[in-house]
Order: structure tokens, then sequence, then C-alpha cells
């Protein structure tokens, strides 16, 4: 039996104990692998599923030797290089993807708002030779008309016999990106026949278009750091319990951070991300002869603390300072300060990622702002323990733990 080694330890004492140990639990990041896109001979790297991989020695970003060439031609699906190539890498329930890309002066994508699909993750549970459309769980890392996106597929876990219903709270053999109803606080994904097959798609897009043709900071001609963060929910009971991870950051900006997601349900408690694949494609044909260029891939467990030091500094995030008191029996000041007017969430979730209660749900100016959280009158009251407060806004999250004893 498992014994809490608290146990003997007076109430305010462990939970305070238990707070200092949550926050400093976080690991260094742990790299699976870098590729520097200098030279050939992939597969001695670990790369497998295609040996046509051509390097541009003109483009690359200081201090490389060179890149990779992704060419597609008038009417192509698919690059001069042909299909997808593949890494694969110790499982993890969280993936950290980073890589710079520049794009050619007269690229259009796809002209639709879906395509060219680019950087996928895929799972464990699935064949290292699957098709990335029809798997367990595949993840997009793209931008289509230059806006940046993130999106899941699951499209084998869908229960084609109960398309179009809800059932998140019936069952655990279901899908979470579409078809099957939603699992998590964000909307139900796309679901479209594909064949005879049902394909499902959950996507969150970045706010702007970050790869334009104007010059400046947002110009697809220049080269641009690209950071992508997905993190597995945790399973608990049995069931999937919507505390996973979608992150994205374009030259050390966040541009899309989507907590409280569902990836995976109960039915799949040994999925893990184990490989990564690079896929350029666009399903009706490339509209013009265009090229895109990648280079210095990293594939690690999460992002380090400073990753971004090309171009100008990211905009100032959120100032989120600790509630107090805390711990508290009754009411709490929570203060934090915007750098600019912003979307603001500020949300108390339990140990499991639920959330127990919505504090702020609104636009607010730059400046100083704080809440008074009275667990009596603006919640249900709360049990002693501890409790995650997650602050959202437009230029960051900030996360502080929050514990209660009466």
């Amino acid at each position: 039996m498992t014994r809490d080694p608290f146990r003997y330890i007076p109430d305010v004492v462990r939970v305070v104990l238990l707070a200092l140990v949550l926050m400093v639990t976080a690991h260094a990041q742990n790299v699976f692998f870098r590729e520097a896109c200098d030279s050939a001979n992939f597969s001695a790297r670990g790369w497998y599923d295609n040996d046509r991989i051509v390097i541009s020695g003109s483009e690359h970003i200081p201090g490389s030797a060179a890149s990779l060439e992704f060419r597609f031609l008038k009417g192509a699906t698919t690059p001069t290089t042909g299909g997808g190539v593949r890494r694969l890498f110790a499982p993890s329930d969280s993936v950290y993807v980073s890589y710079w890309v520049k794009y050619s002066a007269n690229w259009e994508g796809s002209n639709r708002p879906y395509h060219p699909h680019e950087f996928h993750l895929l799972t464990n549970i699935d064949s290292r030779w699957i098709g990335p459309a029809a798997t367990h769980l595949t993840t997009y890392i793209e931008q289509n008309e230059g806006r940046p996106l993130l999106a899941i597929q699951d499209a084998l876990n869908i229960d084609a016999g109960r398309i179009g219903q809800d059932l998140s709270t019936i069952t655990e053999q279901r899908a979470v990106a579409g078809c099957n109803g939603t699992s998590d606080r964000y909307p139900a994904g796309d679901c479209y026949r594909a064949g005879a097959d049902y394909r499902n798609g959950k996507v969150w897009h970045a706010p702007r278009v970050c790869f334009g043709d104007s010059g400046g900071t947002y110009n697809k001609n220049d080269w641009h750091f690209v950071e992508a963060f997905f993190k597995l929910n945790t399973i608990v009971g049995g069931k999937g319990v919507p505390d996973g991870v979608v992150r994205y950051w374009f030259d050390g900006a966040v541009m899309i951070d989507a907590p409280d997601v569902m990836l995976r349900t109960g039915a799949l408690p040994g999925m893990s991300f184990n490989q990564f694949m690079i896929a350029p494609y666009i399903g009706d044909g490339s509209p013009v002869e265009q090229t895109m260029w990648v280079d210095e891939i990293t594939v690690a467990d999460t992002r380090p603390r400073s990753t971004y030091t090309h171009h100008t500094d990211p905009a100032p995030l959120p100032q989120f300072a600790q509630n107090h008191p805390n711990p508290f029996s009754g009411s709490t000041r929570i203060r934090y300060t915007l750098p600019a007017a912003s979307t603001v969430t500020l949300v108390v979730h339990d140990q499991l990622g639920r959330i127990v209660h919505t504090l702020v749900d609104t636009q607010q100016p730059a400046g100083d702002h704080y809440f008074d959280f009275n667990i009596q009158t603006d919640a249900s009251p709360l049990a002693n323990g501890l409790y995650l407060l997650r602050l959202s806004t437009s230029h960051g999250r900030s996360t502080r733990v929050m514990a209660v004893c009466r």
C-alpha cells in the first residue's frame, strides 16, 4: 500500500510542503535528437522511409552549412524528394519540437484553408510505417495561408456507428478529435468521409498571419524560429482527464496556448509519442513551383528555459504574483499585470486538471489587476488541498500553486 510521506505533519505545514514539492519537480530538458541538416546520409543518423532528401548549401541560417530543401513543382502533391521522412525517439508523454523555416518569395502554399501539411508526431500505438492521416493519434505542426496552426486527428479511434454523438460521458472507446463529440473545453473537431471511412481533425489557429508577403517581422522569405509542444493528458481511474497541452511559439512569442486538452482516452493508457515525421503535402496540388527550407531541428521532451535569441526580443509576458495569503482558509487576493490589452482567463484547477471554477474570462486593459477569491461565496466550498491557478492571456500563460487549509 502506498503511504503518504507527510501523514505525521500538521495540515498547514503538510499543504505547504506539498506545494513546494509540486513546484520544484520540473526536470531539465531531455533531448531525443538534433538534426543539423548540413549533410546527406540521413539514414546513418536514424532517419528512414525516404532516402531522397535534398540539402541546400545556399539556403541556411547563420552558422549553419546547409538546410533541408522541399521543392514543389506546379501541380505536385509532394515535393521533388517524394514522401515523408521519419525518425523514432524514446517514448514520451510530452514532446517539444523546434526548427527554423524559410519559404520562397513566391510561396503560396495551397491557396486553400487547409494544407500544406508539414510536420507530424505519431505514437507507439501505431506502426512505425503508418500513414499519418489515419492513426490513433497524429499531431500537425504547419501553417496554412501564412497562419500557424497545431492540430490533432485520431481517425482510428472513431466509433463509426455513433457519428455525431457526444460520447465523452458514455465511453472511453471514442475519438477525441471529432466525430464523437468533444472531450474538453474546445469545440468538437471536424468529421468527414474519406471513401468508406471517416476522418477527423481538431485545430488550434494562431491569431494572425506570421508568414506573410510584406517585409519586416512576418516576412515568409526570412528565416523564422518555430517551436511546438504537445503533452498528453493524464488518465485517472481508467478515464482520460482533459489536462493535456498544445502550444506554439513564433520567433519566441506565444501564438497558440491551449491548456486542458484531451488527446487520448482511457482506452489507450499506454500511448506515448515516439515518432517525428517531416511530410510536406499539398492535397490539391501545388498552385505554383515553390520551395521551403528547414534547418536545425530539435526534438526533446520539454522546452528549454531560453531558446530564441535571433531578431528582436519577444513581447513581455504577463506578471503573475503568488496569491496572498497562501495557504488560506477563507479568501485570498490574486494579482497580475498585463503588458498590453488582452483577453484574460483566470481558472482554478484541481490536482487532476479539472476546472473547478473560472474567476475571470474577459477582455482587460494593460496594467495591474487583482481578484479577491472567496471560497465560500465565489465557488463551491473547496476541500483542503492543492489547486492550480492558471492565468491565460494573449501574451502567454502562467501557473501558480494555491493551497487551501481550513
